[in-house]
């Protein structure tokens, strides 16, 4: 059969829950991307809920660390994954090291199979290790890359929630991956099947630059495609107080061509 190309547009957001942003702000903004996907760090479970309920989609949450105890659940922070496509959480695994549910060094991935009419596909978000650890961040990179090289049922040896999938299909990634000019972490990632959706688009936005927001001078933001499928255009908003006051990062958006056949 011939090979189709189709349309999905995808988000990755740190949105740093922490600050208590305006979440109706938050998702009109999130509206305004027209997003098939959006993966989300940095996110409390109410949170994510609310975003989800605003924006009449799927959602699916999972707990990073809470450094508050767990008397306070609502100050645990996680990821999220929105979708307007019925989706499973297939699921989530600590990444490097074990480390206490209150630590938040504590790092995690999680994953679903977005059930897309055209092409059915992996949807991976994470948010690796900060600060000057770069051998870390290739450790939890390299965590990430095992689970998608055994089609996501892998357990990288620490507590993970995981279901049966179809390891055959593609899988995108998205994530903070606190990695500026440290290449090594996006190529062990990337591995052999997937492309950084920033090198390889047909057209760009500004020049890829996340954090802080006020003032961008750190790309530490990414979507991951698979390599046989294509990207016309990635973007990050222009730098402007409206955006600082949402989140100390900016959002990356990539409008993808999906191969299917």
């Amino acid at each position: 059969m011939t090979d189709r190309r189709r349309e999905l547009r995808v988000v990755s957001w740190n949105i740093h829950g922490a600050s208590r942003p305006d979440l109706e702000d938050l998702a009109n903004t999130i509206a305004s991307f027209d997003a098939d996907v959006i993966g989300i760090q940095e996110v409390r479970r109410h949170q994510a809920r609310r975003l989800s309920s605003e924006l009449g989609c799927h959602g699916v949450w999972v707990f990073k660390h809470n450094g508050y105890s767990r008397l306070l659940p609502r100050f645990a922070e996680g990821l999220a994954i929105l979708s307007r496509h019925p989706m499973s959480h297939d699921g989530d695994t600590e990444l490097g090291g074990p480390r206490p549910r209150t630590d938040f060094r504590r790092r995690v991935a999680m994953w679903a199979t977005v059930e897309h009419p055209d092409t059915p596909f992996h949807f991976v978000n994470t948010h690796l290790a900060s600060g000057d650890d770069a051998e870390e961040r290739v450790r939890q990179a390299s965590d990430v890359r095992r689970l998608l090289r055994n089609g996501l049922t892998h357990d990288c040896n620490h507590d993970d929630h995981r279901h049966d999938l179809q390891p055959e299909l593609p899988a995108v990634v998205v994530g903070d991956l606190n990695d500026h000019r440290e290449s090594t972490v996006v190529d062990t990632l990337a591995g052999e099947s997937s492309s950084d959706a920033w090198v390889v688009a047909l057209d760009r936005s500004r020049n890829g630059l996340t954090n802080p927001a006020s003032a961008p001078h750190q790309r530490l933001d990414h979507v991951l495609v698979p390599r046989e499928w294509s990207v016309s255009r990635i973007e990050v908003p222009d730098p402007a107080d409206v955006w600082s006051r949402r989140s100390d990062h900016l959002p990356v958006i990539a409008t993808i061509q999906m191969r299917s056949k």
